[in-house]
């Protein structure tokens, strides 16, 4: 990369299969600085530079980066455990970034759904509960059935739909059990009302407070009562379909009420009966490779627009394909012990861009609620249609072979 390039300094990484392509995307265009919480492996090809600091210390995160940027650097992080402390290092040097209070009011679910209500937005009613009593108080002036989750963290970690006073009481313990990497627990968990419809998830680029839709995901959801995403069908934001006016209405105005002016974002959306209601705006790329799909199906790089924004450029959001591409993930069929996992079958299969393993030999993988993504491998599928994915899918997912030997006696 010329010594002259516009630099970029990432905060966080991600693991290898989940985030290779965005530092790929990165590398390609920029010199590449990394601010870690570890030596780096895999990411050290695409770096100029980095330093190993513990990302969890405000401190030590604004110290790290101070040496790390120049001039003219830009900072971004998709770490979803680090976003917090990077908007307020960025705060500190003052680096084009969503500002501290922005990340908090996203990060922070109750947080989110209270700015929503006083801003007066289609509401999703709520109480934040620190007994199981009160969680099955709140659950009751609801009705049930509700969905039980922790107030700050991710993945669906610790998120359960509860039918009756006994579930609910069973969720409260979950969730409050439940952990994600550093982020927070311990402060409250929500109840709230359950929201019918599907779910889908709209990534958002922001720049000076202006909003612009750029795609969008129907979510897959498997083992219920839990909320594991299981793969998602990405494409271009449609105008044309019948809920888009009032979800871009939503977004745009849920951004104002937490005061997002800056970033690329990825909102979960339910299309109730009644109208969208926002699940959480996070104030971050996608995760799950939603990005990557989203690349393959539109030709907008949404990676490439977020080190744009945070340079203080316009990024080129224009579609320049048309057709769909739907990530799918591997799970085993039980609780147990990897042996061996092979895509290579299923990624010769016509259609398959994307085929990869998400573990390794010797990983304990349980299934939820009791592990975060206990995943063997994703394939992504390229097609014109929703019905052109499924068939591609149908035809490779066969061919994903593993070998998981069950974990003997207690798992836990």
């Amino acid at each position: 990369m010329n010594e002259t390039a516009t630099h970029i300094v990432l905060v966080g990484s991600g693991g290898r299969p989940y985030r290779a392509y965005a530092f790929e995307a990165l590398a390609a265009r920029h010199r590449l600085s990394a601010l870690l919480g570890e030596e780096p492996t895999w990411q050290r090809r695409y770096l100029d530079s980095w330093r190993v600091a513990d990302l969890g210390d405000p401190v030590a995160v604004t110290a790290a980066l101070d040496e790390l940027r120049g001039p003219d650097s830009a900072v971004l992080t998709w770490d979803e455990t680090v976003l917090e402390v990077t908007a307020a290092a960025a705060e500190k040097l003052s680096m084009r970034h969503m500002s501290a209070s922005a990340a908090r009011r996203c990060r922070d679910k109750y947080l989110t759904r209270s700015l929503l209500d006083e801003a007066g937005l289609p509401s999703v009613r709520h109480g934040l509960a620190h007994t199981e009593e009160e969680a099955e108080r709140i659950a009751e002036s609801l009705g049930l059935p509700v969905v039980v989750k922790p107030r700050a963290l991710a993945g669906s970690m610790g998120v359960v739909l509860a039918e009756d006073a006994a579930a609910v009481r069973a969720a409260y313990r979950l969730a409050g059990g439940a952990a994600y990497s550093t982020l927070p627990t311990g402060h409250g968990i929500l109840v709230e009302e359950f929201l019918d419809g599907p779910e889908i998830s709209v990534d958002s680029v922001v720049a000076d407070g202006e909003v612009t839709l750029v795609q969008v995901a129907g979510k897959r959801l498997g083992y219920a009562p839990h909320f594991e995403e299981v793969g998602h069908l990405v494409g271009a934001w449609d105008e044309s379909r019948p809920w888009a006016a009032s979800v871009r209405e939503l977004l745009t105005e849920a951004h104002r009420a937490l005061g997002v002016e800056l970033g690329v974002t990825h909102a979960e959306v339910r299309l109730t009966a009644a109208g969208p209601r926002l699940v959480e705006l996070n104030g971050r790329l996608g995760g799950d490779l939603i990005p990557y799909a989203g690349a393959l199906a539109t030709g907008v790089d949404l990676v490439v627009a977020a080190a744009e924004a945070a340079l203080g450029r316009t990024p080129d959001l224009a579609p320049r394909r048309t057709g769909l591409a739907e990530v799918r993930f591997v799970y085993p069929a039980h609780d147990g012990t990897v042996r061996s996992v092979s895509t290579d079958a299923a990624g010769a299969v016509p259609g398959v861009a994307h085929a990869a393993v998400l573990t390794e030999p010797g990983a304990r993988l349980r299934l939820p609620p009791r592990q975060a993504i206990p995943r063997l491998a994703v394939l992504i599928a390229q097609g014109a249609d929703e019905a052109a994915c499924a068939r591609v899918l149908e035809s490779a997912l066969p061919l994903v072979t593993s070998e998981v030997e069950p974990l003997a006696g207690d798992a836990s």
